[in-house]
């Protein structure tokens, strides 16, 4: 395949360019030193994540939704790259989620000592992947931008050089990582022998006219499921989850909070791309796939999270869950019916992971807050008290728990309302009914964290003192989830147009 650059093709990825540059200043401005770097460093990653942000909104506000449907505008580098509603609310995600994790971080370094430069530069960087992902139109761009991700987020795991934990972590992360590019790049071989091309619609195209003289297609199929694996291994779905509480206990608390929210958006953008692009002439068989996947995400991860002390390990078992619950919206894409249960299925998938990253990296923002000195504020024991401590942080704990366990009049209830109504869609009410009982479960473990806050007496005589930047992150956190709780409309409509521009039944 020849690939045609054309200078208007630039203007497509002006937003990873914008951010790439910036993490690279960052990164040289710290190898020069300096005693403000711990204040600069941050506040410049936080400039270019909103220059970003603007940058990629402007297609919306330049072309306006209905433009975004023209391949002539928005597709780049012959359909590796593709900018439209789909790729902005990703986008969009992934910057939230970056911006998030640098306000609750300065602190947490300080405290770790650890080098700040390398650190913002790695998140900014692991975004620019993440960015990429959200536009990729082919199954090299997929690779390449799952790698630069990857690798940054190896590196994050592991930045605490002197922990063990964290060397440890970051060890597992990339041996099991490193086997599972292995897979999917095979899985990826596979696709293109049987099909000649590696662009995701192309791929779709080439299968559907397939379908005649090789209905069965094994090599295809096979290919399909090795995919399928690698990308199970992103999403932290059972049971390819074996890396994620590890690295979730190890890592930095904030790398941790990007990881379970940033990494895992990624890994379902991609999954949506190429399950409602390249295999949807065989959704069916994918969709069954999923399903066991899903049943078992869902009921390890809360089984295991009940089990967990440390509070690291019960959102990592717990994020595991939550990727079972997502993968409902992934099913009722591919199962044969109307698409109108297309669309919702895509919708809903979209709306909860934007929800998801709110309220997670919110919770987490808690935990970081906790840390001092002398505790390292990564147990759920370590929450006793807190109400009496500081009572404004107990509720936001408390509402971020109940909105992780989908209580109504919060946005985690609205995200598993349409996820679980997806499965009903679908024709997969067993399945809605395993993840209601599900939801059901995760709520002991979710409620432990409140009794400890609410009705032990504190273990931890320090004040209860959140940086600048952690109070603005849970304010944010807390917000969206009550407001949107209430009031869901506007994430509602934003998913929608982002899904009408994908899908390409909607058309």
């Amino acid at each position: 395949m020849n690939v045609v650059f054309e200078p208007q093709h630039l203007r497509l990825i002006a937003p990873e360019m914008v951010l790439t540059l910036s993490a690279f200043l960052v990164l040289g401005l710290s190898a020069l030193g300096g005693a403000g770097r711990n204040l600069w460093a941050p506040l410049l990653s936080l400039l270019a994540c909103a220059v970003t942000l603007v940058s990629v909104l402007s297609f919306v506000w330049h072309l306006g939704w209905d433009a975004l449907r023209a391949p002539e505008l928005t597709i780049g580098f012959n359909g590796m790259f593709i900018v439209d509603a789909f790729s902005i609310f990703f986008k969009v995600v992934f910057l939230l989620a970056a911006m998030l994790t640098i306000l609750v971080s300065s602190r947490y370094l300080d405290l770790e000592r650890a080098n700040v430069g390398e650190y913002y530069a790695l998140i900014l960087f692991a975004v620019v992947g993440m960015m990429f992902l959200a536009s990729a139109g082919d199954f090299i761009t997929i690779f390449v931008a799952l790698e630069t991700m990857s690798l940054s987020f190896y590196v994050l795991v592991g930045f605490l050089k002197a922990n063990r934990k964290s060397n440890e972590a970051a060890l597992k992360y990339f041996l099991l990582g490193s086997f599972s590019t292995g897979i999917l790049l095979y899985g990826i071989s596979l696709v293109y022998g049987t099909t000649g091309t590696t662009i995701l619609g192309l791929i779709g195209i080439s299968r559907a006219k397939m379908a005649m003289a090789s209905p069965e297609a094994p090599i295809f199929v096979l290919g399909v499921i090795l995919v399928t694996v690698g990308l199970a291994f992103k999403i932290a779905a059972v049971p390819f989850h074996m890396w994620a509480p590890d690295a979730y206990e190890g890592a930095p608390t904030p790398v941790t909070a990007f990881l379970s929210t940033g990494s895992k958006a990624a890994g379902f953008v991609v999954v949506a791309r190429v399950f409602s692009m390249s295999f949807l002439p065989i959704g069916d068989r994918w969709a069954a796939l999923l399903a066991i996947l899903a049943v078992a995400s869902m009921t390890l991860g809360n089984i295991a999270a009940i089990l967990q002390e440390n509070i690291k390990r019960m959102l990592a078992y717990s994020s595991i869950a939550h990727a079972g619950y997502v993968l409902l919206g992934v099913i009722a894409m591919g199962l044969p019916g109307t698409a109108e249960t297309r669309e919702y299925g895509l919708k809903a998938v979209l709306l909860y992971l934007l929800i998801y990253t709110f309220v997670n990296i919110g919770a987490f923002a808690l935990v970081i807050a906790l840390r001092h000195e002398q505790v390292a504020g990564d147990r759920v024991a370590d929450f006793a008290g807190l109400a009496r401590r500081a009572p404004g942080s107990a509720f936001a704990m408390l509402i971020f728990m109940l909105s992780l366990s989908g209580i109504p009049a919060t946005a985690g209830f609205i995200g598993k309302w349409y996820l679980f109504g997806a499965a009903v869609k679908a024709h997969y009410t067993w399945l809605a009914v395993v993840a209601v009982i599900n939801s059901a479960v995760s709520l002991y473990y979710y409620i432990r964290v409140v009794v400890n806050m609410y009705m032990k007496a504190p273990v931890d005589a320090e004040r209860f003192t959140p940086s600048w930047g952690q109070r603005v992150a849970v304010a944010a956190c807390i917000t969206f989830t009550l407001f949107f709780g209430l009031y869901p409309q506007p994430i509602i409509a934003f998913a929608e147009k982002s899904v009408l521009v994908l899908a390409p039944w909607a058309s």
